[in-house]
């Protein structure tokens, strides 16, 4: 009885996006991290836009999929990574995204946001994009 309950309890207590988000301060603002599993099926490597110099390379949502709403963004979050001189852990990121399987990564959602409530946290993307985490000129993938 209580594997019934447990299993029911589970499948029917809604989760929000909230609850994967870590607000970090920062000097001016606060930083929304969070992170997202990059499902098999439910992504794709933007192969016209390559791995470009600096670690630069795209990633394509649909928007149906990504938990954040997105309401001026028509087809895809475009999950972006931003260059830098520090390339490896962007390249190995690539590469393990370009096999197609399911990827857990660490996103961070500004500076494209609109704070819809505080408490508790409602966001939603003023547009389509979404960045991987940085720090130090790199790849960062924790929260």
């Amino acid at each position: 009885m209580n594997r019934i309950l447990t299993l029911f309890m589970l499948l029917f207590t809604p989760i929000t996006y909230a609850e994967w988000i870590k607000v970090n301060p920062g000097k001016y603002s606060d930083y929304y991290h969070m992170q997202y599993e990059l499902k098999s099926g439910e992504y794709r490597v933007n192969e016209h836009y390559g791995f470009n110099q600096g670690g630069q390379f795209e990633v394509l949502v649909p928007k149906k999929y990504f938990p954040i709403p997105a309401p001026n963004c028509k087809k895809n979050i475009i999950i972006r990574m931003p260059a830098s001189e520090n390339e490896g852990r962007k390249r190995a990121l690539y590469e393990k995204l370009q096999s197609g399987k399911s990827v857990l990564v660490t996103l961070e959602l500004n500076p494209y946001i609109n704070i819809i409530k505080e408490s508790p946290l409602e966001l939603e993307l003023q547009y389509c994009n979404v960045f991987f985490r940085q720090k130090r000129g790199d790849y960062y993938d924790a929260l």
